[in-house]
């Protein structure tokens, strides 16, 4: 049974932040939180409650995960596994008995990989299967309407969603530079920039029913030495990724405190954005909805983890990309609108949109309005560092373009 998740927007508690986080998220499963806000004030079940904020205010982003399966999740495990897919690893059912204690650790990405071969090549099987349908296996349709007329979105083996590296793999053909897997881990080996994840309340063993996880975006190791990689390095944290940076211990402004250990598998749900450092002078936001991220804990002695064969998967609306392609320039040229590659690779982009950014609109009809996204990735030990003011947007377009879709030609 795959439960369905949705976002609240939580006052914050006192205390610990992982108690606090808990108990905000029992609260809301008993109905007895008051005025819970969304992401634009909207009600909790309006579709823009899953774009993430720009802004996070005072306020944390925790997942309620609703108990009951909804129709179609029984249709889809009562039918024939004719098409296996992917999921994430399921809940276990009980704590493995521990006498650890409650372990908490950090790890910095370390590397990732878009699943993008060399000469522009997908190379994918990197993700899971976000909609519950395995497209172009034995007849199975896709879960939105196609956003460019006669798109096909078959997905990749196992049914797993990740348009976004068949997305990489063309644009890497214009300008091979801006998504290159190698220069992105490089820059990350040398720390000058990473997602960090900390873990908190983990009882040590393979399988933990809830832990704390909370994910945080650094500008780097503080200091001019680069990174170690030998679990002394600090990493910075932005301000963003923190409810107030004087709070001690530190509140996370994108965390799941009902995330689990299975079979020694980490599962988190939760949306956020994140940066790929594509040069030494650009970076590439990607703002994921309904992401979800898995990792592979494996110890490193001393109470610390490494995270091997780990994935971040989700759903990458349109939208949002097209105004990321702002902080780039290919071959010299900004992507603004009306710019000469923006036709281009606005068509790729709209090509390459498979899946609805609320997965709520999955199977009604809608247009398609997202890109589907899984990264492979692996991460060590780390430490959080000083809470640093994020950078300040970079866009290189002129402020009056305004936001742009697949509806409006380019």
């Amino acid at each position: 049974m795959t439960n369905t998740v949705r976002t609240v927007r939580q006052p914050l508690g006192n205390g610990r932040w992982g108690r606090s986080a808990r108990l905000l998220a029992a609260l809301a499963v008993s109905g007895s939180m008051i005025g819970a806000v969304t992401w634009y004030g909207c009600s909790v079940y309006d579709p823009s409650l899953l774009l993430p904020a720009a802004d996070s205010g005072s306020t944390l982003d925790a997942f309620v995960r609703e108990a009951a399966p909804d129709a179609r999740d029984a249709a889809v495990e009562a039918a024939p596994a004719a098409c296996p897919e992917v999921f994430p690893p399921g809940k276990p059912t009980a704590d493995d008995p521990s006498d650890a204690g409650s372990q908490s650790f950090v790890v910095a990405v370390r590397t990732i990989d878009l699943g993008v071969a060399d000469a522009g090549l997908s190379a994918s099987g990197i993700g899971y299967d976000l909609d519950r349908v395995y497209t172009c296996c034995e007849g199975g349709v896709e879960s939105c309407k196609a956003a460019v007329t006669g798109a096909t979105h078959c997905d990749d083996p196992d049914g797993r969603d990740n348009a976004g590296a068949h997305l990489f793999a063309a644009l890497a053909g214009l300008d091979p530079g801006q998504f290159d897997t190698t220069t992105i881990s490089q820059r990350l080996e040398n720390g000058v920039y990473s997602i960090l994840l900390q873990v908190l309340e983990y009882n040590g063993q393979a399988n933990d029913t809830q832990v704390t996880a909370a994910l945080y975006t650094s500008q780097g190791v503080e200091g001019d030495a680069g990174a170690a990689w030998n679990g002394s390095d600090s990493w910075t944290i932005d301000d963003a990724f923190v409810v107030s940076p004087d709070a001690s211990p530190l509140l996370p402004t994108h965390f799941d405190a009902n995330a689990w250990v299975a079979d020694g598998t980490l599962v988190m749900h939760v949306n956020f954005p994140l940066s790929l450092g594509t040069s030494a002078t650009s970076t590439f936001n990607i703002n994921l909805t309904a992401g979800v991220v898995t990792g592979q804990l494996v110890p490193s002695g001393h109470g610390t983890y490494s995270l091997t064969n780990g994935i971040i998967t989700g759903r990458w609306n349109v939208a949002q990309l097209l105004s990321s392609l702002q902080t780039l320039a290919v071959k010299g040229q900004t992507l603004c609108q009306g710019s000469t590659y923006y036709p281009f690779i606005k068509g790729e982009i709209c090509q390459y949109a498979d899946i609805m950014t609320d997965p709520t609109q999955d199977l009604t009809g809608s247009t398609c309005d997202g890109v589907s996204l899984a990264i492979a990735l692996t991460a060590d030990p780390a430490r959080l560092g000083a809470v640093v003011p994020s950078p300040a947007g970079n866009s290189l377009c002129p402020p009056d373009a305004g936001p742009d879709d697949c509806t409006k030609k380019p």
